[in-house]
């Protein structure tokens, strides 16, 4: 039992030891977790708000390009129910489509007129002579800001077409309705601002507004929020590009092989799917990730009077949820680091304690086994002293005996002194030696009290054996006088000398 009890205290100690391990490990791990499901939480919603705030942003800014189109629209509507345009009284219309550039002048690049026939007729960029000559009268019947609206009798809003100065340019024209009689005059005046148009006048030509894509790209970027790290685009319907950050695609389709080898390999497939969703003609999103980076992709289709003229893009980098993210990332290391700190504290401080247990439990193991040991001695101890005071009994019992005999000696020779004075010197003589006796008895008892106090020195001295033989015979033969007991003592050799204690 005495051999097992260390290997059963440390074996106890470990199991403490793996315990708070484990609880510490298992504390770690739920603050790791509910650290990471914060983040993961904390995240989702910060994603989500980007996601929301990029719907937003494309829903607004759709509405203010509609507004802007439908600004410059409204301006063409007026200009085609005018009294000198319906007479095709250009010197007349000159003001009026002067005025409608300068009401636009931030948003349309010019206005001009197209006459029945195809044939222009006046554009406010007419600033001087040279170029009223070199233009006025060109054949724009090829058009389809003409055709379009000659064939429909409805307004046309175009993609992207090259004009005849190289510049890229949106479209919207206007019929112009009429027969130039009153009633023509009239009904064109009171025509609803629908995509109905009336049919009581025959085409009278087209009103235009043209609008250059930088104009629009410095309308979209000043629609776009300081706040959010966005990026604008349009798409007409057929997915050609009408505006970008980059120039350079402008005019290309989304899906040519111009602009998907610019794509990354790992985002064209998740970028592709949500430009085809987008061309569906409904609001939407979609996330695309690369690199490790997400953004989303809000889209929202662009309606002028019914009318699906594009889409409108807006790209919102998840850049608020990352930097989120890092924060709850250095938070949840600075937890775990904690964590694991406090655990390690814990272990060594438990380590401590067992260690310093151990040392109590041996300091204890060895006051104990002293204690035993004491105890073994006192019990020795004990046994001496009952075996010290039997043999005090019995040293008693001898010397009262020892006493007694040469005592009744001297009586005995006393007596037999006063009885027969003729043995007086035999008489004197045992007196004597029995006197001597009782001072060897007495010197005994001396003698094992200095043995108990450790002061007892030896005397010794040269004597002859035979005297203190004969001394104890002749001591002898007076006790056993009278019971018929006889003494014989043969004496051998003779001068027999010891040294000793006498």
């Amino acid at each position: 039992m005495v051999s097992r009890a260390p290997f059963s205290g440390w074996r106890r100690n470990i199991v403490v030891l793996v315990t708070i391990a484990a609880i510490a490990a298992a504390l770690s791990t739920i603050s790791y977790q509910y650290s990471t499901n914060n983040a993961n939480g904390i995240l989702k919603i910060a994603s989500q708000d980007v996601r929301s705030n990029a719907e937003i942003q494309a829903h607004d800014m759709a509405n203010n390009l509609v507004n802007k189109v439908d600004a410059a629209g409204n301006n063409l509507q007026i200009l085609a129910r005018t009294p000198a345009v319906l007479g095709n009284d250009v010197q007349g219309a000159i003001p009026l489509f002067s005025a409608a550039q300068q009401a636009t002048s931030d948003f349309t690049s010019s206005y001009f007129w197209v006459g029945k026939d195809g044939k222009l007729l006046w554009a406010d960029g007419f600033t001087n002579t040279t170029l009223e000559q070199k233009y006025n009268g060109e054949d724009r019947s090829y058009r389809q800001y003409y055709s379009e609206p000659r064939d429909t009798l409805k307004p046309y809003y175009s993609s992207l077409v090259e004009s005849v100065d190289g510049i890229p340019r949106l479209y919207v024209a206007y019929p112009i309705l009429g027969n130039n009689d009153v009633n023509a005059l009239n009904n064109a005046r009171t025509a609803s601002e629908d995509n109905s148009v009336t049919t009581n006048g025959d085409f009278g030509g087209v009103v235009v507004t043209s609008i250059d894509l930088d104009d629009l790209g410095k309308f979209l970027q000043g629609q776009l929020s300081s706040k959010f790290e966005s990026q604008a685009g349009i798409l007409d319907r057929n997915g050609l590009i009408l505006y970008s950050n980059d120039a350079t695609y402008i005019g290309k389709d989304v899906f040519g092989p111009e602009f998907q080898a610019a794509l990354p390999i790992p985002m064209k497939d998740s970028f592709n799917d949500i430009m085809r969703e987008s061309l569906k003609g409904e609001p939407g999103l979609g996330d695309i990730t690369y690199q490790g980076s997400t953004s989303t992709i809000a889209y929202e289709p662009v309606s002028l009077r019914g009318n699906d003229f594009a889409i409108l893009y807006i790209v919102s980098p998840h850049i608020l949820p990352t930097n989120v993210s890092t924060l709850i990332d250095q938070q949840r290391i600075f937890t775990t680091v904690t964590v694991v700190a406090i655990s390690s504290i814990a272990i060594a401080i438990a380590f401590f304690v067992l260690k310093w247990n151990k040392r109590l439990s041996d300091l204890a193991e060895k006051r104990t086994a002293q204690l035993m040991a004491a105890n073994l001695t006192l019990a020795e101890a004990n046994e001496q002293l009952e075996a010290h005071e039997k043999m005090q009994r019995e040293f008693i019992n001898i010397a009262a005996h020892e006493l007694r005999t040469p005592t009744q000696a001297i009586l005995g020779y006393a007596e037999l002194f006063s009885m027969s004075p003729e043995h007086k010197e035999e008489a004197i003589r045992a007196v004597t030696r029995n006197a001597h006796r009782l001072v060897r008895l007495t010197n005994d008892i001396l003698d094992v009290a200095r043995i108990e106090g450790n002061l007892l020195r030896l005397g010794q001295e040269k004597f002859s054996i035979e005297e203190v033989i004969s001394s104890a015979v002749e001591d002898s033969k007076r006790l056993v006088a009278n019971r018929n007991v006889k003494f014989v003592h043969e004496k051998g050799v003779s001068g027999l000398i010891v040294d000793a204690d006498k």
